[in-house]
C-alpha cells in the first residue's frame, strides 16, 4: 500500500517535469510590438516553428494577422503566438497601423 502511494507523486514530478521541458523551448523567433513598429519586421523560422509577438507599446492597441492564416485579434499587451506548417512567406500587418509590416518566412 504505501510502495502504491509513493509512486503516484514520483510519476506526478515525472509530468510537471516533461512539461516543463517542453515550455522551456520558447518561441523560434520574437518580434517585440514597439514604437509603433516590429522589431524585427522580417523573422525566418523552419517549417513547425513558432513565432511570439509580444505587445510592449505602453497599452497603445496593436493587431498582429495575415489574411486567412492568422490574427491576433487587437489588444495593447501580452503576447500572440502562431505556428506555421507550410513552407512559404507570410506577409502581416497590424490593421490599426497599416503602415505596420513584416514577413515570416517558413523554410523546409
Amino acid at each position: 500500500m504505501i510502495r502504491q502511494w509513493c509512486a503516484a507523486p514520483v510519476a506526478l514530478l515525472s509530468l510537471v517535469a516533461g512539461c516543463a521541458d517542453a515550455q522551456a523551448t520558447g518561441p523560434d523567433a520574437v518580434v517585440v510590438v514597439r514604437n509603433v513598429h516590429f522589431e524585427p519586421m522580417d523573422v525566418t523560422v523552419p517549417v513547425g516553428g513558432t513565432v511570439q509577438w509580444r505587445f510592449e507599446d505602453g497599452g497603445l492597441l496593436h493587431h498582429v494577422g495575415s489574411d486567412g492564416e492568422f490574427d491576433s485579434g487587437i489588444t495593447s499587451e501580452g503576447s500572440y503566438e502562431h505556428t506555421f506548417d507550410a513552407v512559404g512567406v507570410y506577409e502581416y500587418h497590424c490593421s490599426v497601423h497599416r503602415y505596420m509590416t513584416g514577413t515570416v518566412t517558413v523554410t523546409g
